[in-house]
């Protein structure tokens, strides 16, 4: 029961401390103030601050500096540099198992990119076990079987995957795939975002990693941009989220002594 609080506290402080939540609920209270208090000017104040919340994080240039930090923590994987990978971890992310479209469709453009990479290096290493993790949220399949699934149809056999379908959140995947995997040499996959606090989880577990980033969101053109593309956009908003959310994560990993890098 202890662990479950501590997970659905986390899960809520996640949540509302996001861009768009967090400045939603600035700005209701910011409606409280303005219609039934006194309080005016903290209510001009709170909306204010809110609504610049909203534009500042939805801009192109503050959310690739709150992700870019983090995707280039590690290079992207070259498999010339590394001979010796045993195993292959694919870490899930999200999806929608809806009957009405095709089964290649359901994987959310996060989950898809982490397994297309899983692919790329299954296929460079046919030796190698292929393992997917994601659990069932929300939907009658696991995200790691839906993405076994589309590893299947680009040609890898199920025989080789490994599925981890019944851990709640990054770190308890980690022991669990950590203790499965133990000793061998891994290419650990992840988006970029999220691979920082993820190979800090494992390694803390003792597994022998190496980072293998995809999904990034963080690209700069070289080329001039035009100014309307500085306008705030959904798009951009959905990176600082992404970005807060695993700074948020790497915070909660220290403070429950679960990483020590």
């Amino acid at each position: 029961m202890f662990e479950l609080n501590f997970f659905v506290i986390k899960k809520w402080l996640g949540h509302l401390l996001m861009p768009l939540p967090f400045s939603l609920s600035l700005l209701v209270l910011a409606l409280v103030l303005l219609w039934f208090t006194r309080f005016q000017k903290s209510g001009r104040l709170l909306a204010t601050l809110s609504l610049g919340i909203i534009a500042l994080m939805g801009t192109r240039p503050v959310s690739y500096e709150l992700a870019r930090s983090l995707e280039q923590t590690y290079p992207p994987f070259e498999v010339s540099q590394h001979p010796d990978i045993q195993a292959i971890v694919v870490l899930g992310n999200g999806h929608v198992s809806d009957p009405a479209i095709p089964e290649r469709a359901w994987q959310n453009n996060i989950s898809l990119a982490r397994t297309l990479e899983g692919v790329r290096l299954a296929l460079a290493y046919p030796e190698a076990e292929l393992v997917f993790s994601g659990a069932v949220a929300g939907d009658p399949l696991s995200n790691a079987e839906v993405n076994a699934r589309m590893a299947a149809s680009l040609g890898i056999p199920r025989a080789r995957m490994t599925l981890f379908e019944n851990n709640k959140d990054t770190h308890d995947e980690a022991v669990s795939i950590a203790a499965h995997l133990n000793g061998k040499r891994v290419a650990l996959v992840s988006s970029a975002t999220h691979l920082p606090r993820a190979m800090a989880l494992y390694r803390s577990q003792g597994l022998d990693a190496v980072p293998a980033p995809t999904d990034y969101t963080a690209k700069q053109s070289q080329e001039p941009q035009p100014l309307y593309s500085y306008l705030p956009k959904g798009r951009y908003l959905m990176y600082s989220e992404a970005a807060i959310h695993e700074w948020i994560g790497v915070w909660w990993a220290r403070l429950r002594g679960q990483v020590t890098e």
